[in-house]
């Protein structure tokens, strides 16, 4: 056999076209010739488009079912991937045709100024090399240049076979494309109308709720540490809007989180259990066939025992990572919005959009990338999420920020004034990256320090709550609406040494408000001072609901507003953090100079007077909060602590 030339690419390429044919009316001996050829022109714009719509539609079908197949396959990476849901399985195709789309359009633009090139060859090296990096680089394995080697040996192979029988593949194209067409458009209407369907139908079976049932708006302000409100006491008018609503309502002056980061926290949200009976203290690998029944450990969730009760659930979500259907959230929701609300947020999510994003929206402001996106009214798109690997070289996400969460959230409620409606909020917008977007205007107290910006993010997520309120004003259902406002934790914010969440239990990272308002049916200007737990919220929203349950751990929170004498007999409240590195680097730091959750368990009771704090591996601390509200002093080595420590634990046990 003769040896190839070095460079057989290059001439497989440019190798001189075969003049257009035209049928003999023999049946070809090509497999590649399926049909009778037809004369026409290689280099048609009609050719060129037509191969691009096949080629864009081929390679997203492959890129969305790869993603989803490597998200179950790389879980271990959860919190540092971009996540994905089934509607990736058109959004790839999508996107890609429109970034294939534009290079037909190139190189027919190209083939009138030059003619002489085999623009269709050309045309489909580029395509098969674009699709086959797509498909490499979803594996998440490889590097960008052992893909790009890849993709073009890959290219080079199919065009050498595609090269002898350009009319037949042309056909096969004409032929195929006007199925892949209709494959993405059923594609399309089967994921999304089979979801509203899905949810149309369960409503319609929902039973009948009384007609005096209230509604339930639940906003958790995720990363907000209650004593950064003006209404818990801070020097900042920080909260405007809250503090009005805490004026009409209840507020609970010490609230603690059931634990100290988003996952477990909102489990324990959702069922009213701690977080060692509903187990989801860490992110678990997804099911290959969905969570269905297994999620939260099979526990029942507040969702599914309103909806016994004829309510409408919708949860709307900014925290991409840690409070989605795909983590085990999703369990008596009818409806849940987390991903692709908005085009910056599929876009970026595909393969090609993380590579994109990767490269033209982390740059700096004076960049010309970034004064385009800016000019072409794209400029949401460079707000930055957390969620993703953009800290560690990757890509970041599009944040969504409280004004999406409020319009998602209206249009859900007024779709429906037949049935009474329970909505659970998530604001991401008080969490790192701290501050308000860009184009909001910043307090004047603002001067760019770390607690500055954090408290602009509390201003900000304040301004959207007043705002969905009047919304809900507007639309006549906020009269008959109970609002709960909490969070799922606070943050360190440089107390105890640590700056984030997630790596302890002192106070700063478990105090959280809550204040629950309703005009005529809750009472008005009530402040309890006794410590609860969030996990309460389930059985209280029951309880407010009408009639009795023995679904969720009581007593209900309300108990303490009906008859404020038995917050003497109130039981302790726990709050634990199962070991995990699932937080910072720079809080990971301090591993060895002090109890953290990167190498051993914790858990902490709060009593009226202590806060006990324990650790697998660590002396137990246990502080007087009500004295030391920073918990500076750890009085484990006192006579009072000891005392104080055993009474807690003896209390404990019974």
């Amino acid at each position: 056999m003769a040896k190839e030339h070095p460079n057989q690419l290059l001439n497989s390429i440019t190798m001189t076209p075969t003049a257009a044919p035209i049928s003999t009316g023999r049946k070809s001996s090509s497999i590649a010739d399926p049909i009778p050829t037809q004369k026409f022109d290689l280099n048609s714009p009609g050719t060129f488009l037509l191969t691009a719509v096949w080629f864009g539609i081929v390679a997203g079908f492959g890129e969305g079912t790869g993603l989803l197949a490597f998200q179950h396959i790389n879980w271990a990476g959860w919190a540092r991937a971009l996540h994905i849901a089934k509607q990736m399985l058109w959004i790839s195709p999508v996107v890609d045709l429109c970034f294939f789309l534009p290079i037909a359009l190139l190189v027919t633009a190209s083939s009138r100024l030059i003619r002489k090139l085999p623009w269709f060859r050309i045309l489909i090296f580029v395509l098969a090399f674009l699709t086959a990096y797509d498909w490499l680089r979803v594996t998440g394995r490889l590097y960008h240049s052992s893909c790009a080697l890849l993709a073009l040996g890959l290219a080079a192979v199919l065009l050498r076979s595609l090269s002898k029988h350009e009319v037949g593949t042309v056909n096969v194209l004409r032929r195929s494309a006007p199925w892949l067409l209709v494959s993405l458009a059923l594609l399309i209407v089967g994921i999304e109308g089979g979801m509203r369907l899905h949810e149309d139908y369960a409503t319609a079976r929902l039973p009948s709720a009384p007609a005096d049932a209230p509604n339930f708006v639940v906003i958790v302000l995720d990363t907000l540490r209650a004593d950064h409100l003006s209404s818990y006491g801070y020097h900042r008018v920080t909260s405007p809007h809250i503090d009005e609503i805490a004026q009409h309502g209840v507020v609970f002056e010490n609230p603690i989180a059931a634990s100290s980061w988003s996952l477990p926290s909102h489990a324990s949200l959702l069922t009213g259990r701690p977080v060692h009976e509903h187990g989801w203290g860490n992110v678990r690998q997804i099911p290959w066939l969905g969570w269905r029944d297994k999620a939260l450990n099979g526990l029942p969730t507040i969702g599914e025992e309103l909806q016994k009760r004829g309510y409408r659930t919708g949860a709307f979500s900014a925290n991409s990572i840690y409070f989605t259907s795909n983590v085990g959230m999703g369990r008596g929701f009818l409806h849940f919005e987390d991903y692709f609300e908005n085009v910056g947020d599929a876009f970026v999510r595909t393969q090609f959009g993380r590579d994109f994003s990767q490269r033209y929206m982390n740059r700096s402001k004076k960049s010309a990338f970034t004064r385009a996106f800016h000019a072409l009214g794209l400029g949401r798109w460079l707000d930055k999420d957390s969620e993703g690997s953009g800290v560690y070289g990757g890509a970041f996400g599009v944040r969504k920020r409280a004004d999406d969460i409020d319009a998602e959230a209206v249009r859900w409620i007024e779709r429906d004034p037949k049935h009474p409606f329970f909505a659970f909020l998530n604001y991401f917008d008080v969490h790192y990256a701290y501050g308000g977007p860009e184009r909001y205007p910043k307090p004047q107290w603002d001067k760019g320090t770390t607690i500055d910006e954090y408290d602009a993010g509390v201003r900000y997520a304040d301004d959207y709550v007043g705002r969905l309120l009047q919304r809900l004003n507007d639309i006549g259902v906020l009269k008959n609406t109970i609002v709960v406002i909490t969070s799922d934790h606070g943050e360190s914010l440089g107390d105890h040494g640590l700056k984030y969440h997630g790596s302890a239990l002192y106070r700063e990272l478990i105090q959280v408000p809550l204040i629950v308002y309703c005009p005529g049916r809750i009472p008005e200007g009530i402040r309890i001072e006794a410590p609860v737990s969030t996990a309460s919220i389930a059985e209280t929203v029951m309880n407010l609901a009408g009639g009795k349950t023995d679904t969720f751990p009581g007593p209900p929170l309300s108990e303490l507003w009906n008859s404020p004498r038995d917050a003497a007999k109130w039981p302790d409240v726990l709050a634990e953090l199962p070991q995990t590195k699932n937080f910072t680097h720079e809080d990971q730091a301090l591993e060895g100079e002090q109890p953290l959750a990167s190498n051993g368990s914790m858990r902490c009771l709060v009593t009226s007077q202590w806060q006990l704090i324990q650790h697998d591996k660590w002396p137990d601390q246990i502080y007087d909060w009500k004295a030391d509200p920073k918990e500076s002093k750890n009085l484990i080595n006192t006579p009072e602590g000891k005392a104080a420590r055993d009474g807690i634990l003896s209390h404990s046990l019974h």
